[in-house]
């Protein structure tokens, strides 16, 4: 594995005081190592969505990509998909 790299960033102050709390909760080992663990949550992430397009680009759609209309249209669905789910979760109230 590649040796890290410091950087510097600036955190808006509600957010570094809710980052310090995980550190001091034990929820982390360091400020770093929890912005580092969001961070490659949110890389991961996105290659997965890579990877599902070019599944269903290639599958399930014989190596035709899908449109920018069509990504729009299947973001929206997910939003909804999620909004009923969280709906569900907290009794019927919305999600924000």
């Amino acid at each position: 594995m590649a040796a890290k790299k410091p950087i510097s960033v600036t955190l808006d102050p509600d957010v570094l005081e809710e980052l310090q709390r995980l550190v001091e909760a034990g929820e982390a080992s360091s400020l770093s190592a929890v912005i580092n663990e969001t961070m490659r949550s949110r890389v991961e992430r996105r290659q997965n969505a890579e990877r599902a397009r070019a599944y269903i680009e290639e599958t399930l759609l014989g190596g035709h990509p899908l449109s920018e209309e069509e990504l729009v249209e299947a973001r929206g669905a997910l939003a909804a998909s999620k909004a009923r789910t969280a709906a569900r979760r907290t009794g019927g109230a919305t999600a924000a």
